[in-house]
């Protein structure tokens, strides 16, 4: 930031349910869902955010990358009791947080991005097996969404801006081989999958694509 390196952490915090980040150079606080610091020196500076991870199964990734190397930790690859899994399983919010925006359950998985600051959201079911939305303030650009018919809440929806010339004659799964390819000039979207709430409780002004 700035030719500024910063280095990032839990900071054990959470807001509306979500992770509080820090940076170790400034002691600034950077809230995940709206991707600016919330307090420090930074405070009320924007990140530019990056498609660069992704969460997937193990099939699914090493079908597409088939000499992915694995690390262990002392000898473990794979921890059994993962706490998240009660968190997951449940209809229950944490620590029952209430929220006012009623559109979706509060426990409905979404994919969230911002379009011109705004903040957008589609609920996993809307696109599952892949699907392409036409959307104001794209500039000639369609958003495509994928995800498997299956898929688990902790795999990655994969999002990409598409040329609206190759909407019109390429049904997704096509446009997602091209991505993978390299080609038609598809650009993957930053954003990232979560809960209603959790998203909602910070970005109020959400606009919901149904």
């Amino acid at each position: 930031m700035d030719d500024r390196l910063l280095n990032f952490e839990a900071s054990g915090a959470l807001k509306n349910a979500a992770l509080i980040m820090r940076d170790r150079e400034t002691d600034s606080w950077w809230s995940i869902m709206t991707s600016n610091a919330i307090g420090g020196d930074l405070d009320g500076a924007d990140l530019v955010e990056l498609p660069a991870g992704e969460k997937t199964t193990w099939k699914s990734w090493r079908r597409r990358h088939p000499d992915t190397l694995v690390l262990s930790v002392e000898g473990e690859e794979h921890v059994d009791n993962n706490p998240y899994d009660n968190y997951f399983a449940s209809d229950g919010t944490f620590h029952d947080l209430e929220i006012d925006d009623h559109r979706l359950d509060p426990k409905a998985p979404i994919y969230s991005f911002w379009i011109g600051g705004e903040p957008w959201a589609v609920p996993h079911e809307a696109y599952r097996g892949g699907e392409i939305f036409e959307l104001a303030g794209l500039d000639g650009k369609a958003l495509l969404l994928y995800r498997t018919r299956k898929g688990p809440i902790y795999e990655s929806s994969r999002a990409f801006l598409v040329d609206q010339e190759l909407v019109s004659e390429t049904n997704p799964k096509r446009l997602l081989s091209m991505a993978d390819a390299g080609e038609g000039g598809i650009e993957a979207l930053p954003g990232f999958d979560t809960f209603w709430y959790t998203w909602v409780a910070t970005n109020t002004n959400t606009r919901l694509i149904e």
